[in-house]
């Protein structure tokens, strides 16, 4: 009953992450492509060791489907975190580390008795390959690319032990099962799914593996109406005494940018700071030179703009959950840091084009 229940809940959130994956219109699919390729297997996987074969310890396990089908996990297994470390996917170049796979299935569906341990041996053979070749890969990128996000490098990790940890677990069990016998399948499949389930788990609960973090900063701002005012790519040309900051700290400007918002929409911290540069610098633990810079290049607002900007953005959302329903716009612009109700006013029809109760009046329903 465990392991029916187990193959199934790692069916069905594998499902809902593919769905999210390839329907919801902004998860970052190009770089996910191999990751929903993995996990359509894995269901694959599971749906036909539950359909196919023998009844052994109440679940059904195939004892030829599986190795066949494991060998393709491999290649898209590497290309999904050589994706992750390159950002580029081109298929017609990947298509050979499919090859050797192929043509193993083609084999097995034309001799319907090729030898079980022949597929084994084989699937062993291109896991330490492929074990080797991500290792070199990583090797390869850590200086001029990992060490410069700290989230991808801890997934990428990730998914490097969690295929090492298959991958032995596969010869481990195997080794100590026995040349005949096939409950080595079974403790196999139960490890591995109540791996993958966790490691799906880790998916939904981190969702800028599906989405990718500029997808997310980008939806983020989108949500403050037509107030987008970071921006991605640089607002003007960094001036040569600015170039030096700019090289330090390039590859980490979406995750910076992405900081400084969640500071931004904290709102007790919008009420008691100025969310000066000094402010924001102490708060991300970073140089105060780098703050100005993303300001100067990256932000449509500085200085008492800016602060006021996020003033007005915190009204909005307290507008958008009926704060005015019962309370005051004096009460309202206290609450958000203004003097007065005045100043409040003029700002929020400044960056809105309306007033507060014209804004309420469309926004609250």
């Amino acid at each position: 009953m465990y392991i029916n229940s187990l193959f199934v809940s790692t069916i069905l959130i594998g499902s809902l992450l593919i769905l999210i994956m390839l329907f919801s219109g902004r998860t970052n699919l190009k770089v996910n492509l191999y990751l929903v390729l993995l996990l359509f297997q894995l269901i694959l996987h599971r749906v036909g060791i539950l359909y196919f074969s023998t009844n052994l310890g109440g679940v059904y396990i195939s004892q030829e489907y599986p190795a066949i089908l494991s060998i393709i996990f491999l290649p898209c297994w590497y290309l999904y975190i050589r994706t992750l470390l390159t950002r580029q996917v081109k298929v017609y170049k990947d298509l050979p580390h499919f090859i050797i796979p192929f043509l193993i299935t083609l084999v097995n569906f034309i001799l319907f008795d090729t030898p079980f341990k022949f597929n084994v041996i084989l699937s062993l053979l291109l896991g330490l390959y492929y074990v080797v070749i991500i290792f070199r890969l990583i090797k390869a990128k850590t200086n001029n690319f990992l060490t410069k996000d700290r989230f991808l490098e801890r997934w990428v990790y990730v998914m490097y032990f969690v295929f090492i940890f298959i991958f032995l677990s596969a010869v481990i069990l195997k080794f100590f099962s026995g040349i005949n016998s096939d409950q080595w399948l079974i403790d196999f499949y139960v490890l591995t799914s109540t791996v993958w389930l966790f490691l799906l788990v880790y998916i939904f609960l981190n969702p800028i593996i599906l989405y990718g973090k500029i997808i997310l900063i980008q939806n983020i701002v989108k949500e403050e109406a037509r107030i987008s005012f970071w921006k991605f790519n640089l607002t003007k040309q960094v001036d040569e005494k600015h170039q030096y900051i700019q090289n330090l700290i390039q590859d980490n400007i979406p995750d910076l940018i992405y900081k400084i918002i969640a500071l931004q929409d904290n709102d007790k911290l919008i009420k008691d700071h100025d969310f000066s540069a000094s402010f924001i610098a102490s708060q991300l633990a970073i140089p105060k030179s780098h703050v100005s810079y993303l300001f100067n290049y990256h932000c449509l607002y500085q200085g008492t703009d800016y602060y006021n900007l996020i003033k007005v953005l915190k009204s909005m959302r307290l507008i958008k959950d009926g704060y005015l329903e019962n309370k005051t716009i004096d009460s309202l612009s206290l609450e958000c840091g203004f003097n007065s109700r005045i100043t409040f006013f003029n700002n929020f029809k400044k960056f809105n084009g309306i007033s507060p109760k014209e804004f309420a009046k469309k926004n609250v329903i």
